[in-house]
């Protein structure tokens, strides 16, 4: 028995299909592309000054202006964007909260127990300086001296001469 060969009448569906798939990853990924805003306007001076106020959230003490690290670079870049497109200091700096959490702010909220850290170095400062004050105070003040009779200051010494003799004689 032989087989009959089978023609293919899809070929043109086929080339359609693969057609259309390419000219729609294509203009996919035209459409994916959003346009950057020119940064070339923006300053790195207009840059750092709005970096000044954020701190890196990946080190620990370190302004972002200062940072060294690759992703503080790119966060400068997303600032100089921002810039661009002509959001406010504030905006960015409400931005960059949202995407890496109140730290970047460099210092706690001013909510919740968060306000220990604002109250407890203005007292710790309030009551050392008081501690201070009070210790220096004691010092400066003058003691008043007991008044000593003549008749005591004899009679003091006179016993305190009995007792050396007393004392020396053991020794003899």
């Amino acid at each position: 028995m032989k087989e009959k060969p089978v023609k293919i009448r899809s070929i043109p569906f086929i080339r359609v299909l693969i057609f259309s798939l390419l000219l729609l990853s294509f203009t996919s990924a035209a459409l994916a592309q959003t346009p950057t805003p020119d940064t070339s306007a923006i300053t790195a001076d207009q840059v750092n000054e709005v970096a000044r106020g954020l701190w890196c959230p990946l080190c620990s003490g370190v302004r972002l202006d200062a940072c060294e690290l690759k992703a503080c670079e790119q966060m400068k870049e997303m600032i100089a964007i921002k810039l661009a497109e002509g959001a406010s200091e504030e905006e960015i700096r409400v931005y960059f909260a949202e995407q890496y959490g109140p730290q970047v702010y460099g210092q706690p909220p001013t909510e919740g127990f968060n306000w220990l850290a604002w109250i407890l170095p203005v007292l710790g400062l309030v009551g050392g300086g008081l501690f201070v004050w009070y210790g220096i105070r004691r010092m400066i003040r003058p003691h008043p001296a007991p008044a000593a009779t003549p008749a005591q200051t004899a009679a003091q010494a006179d016993d305190y001469s009995r007792k050396l003799e007393q004392e020396l004689s053991r020794y003899d």
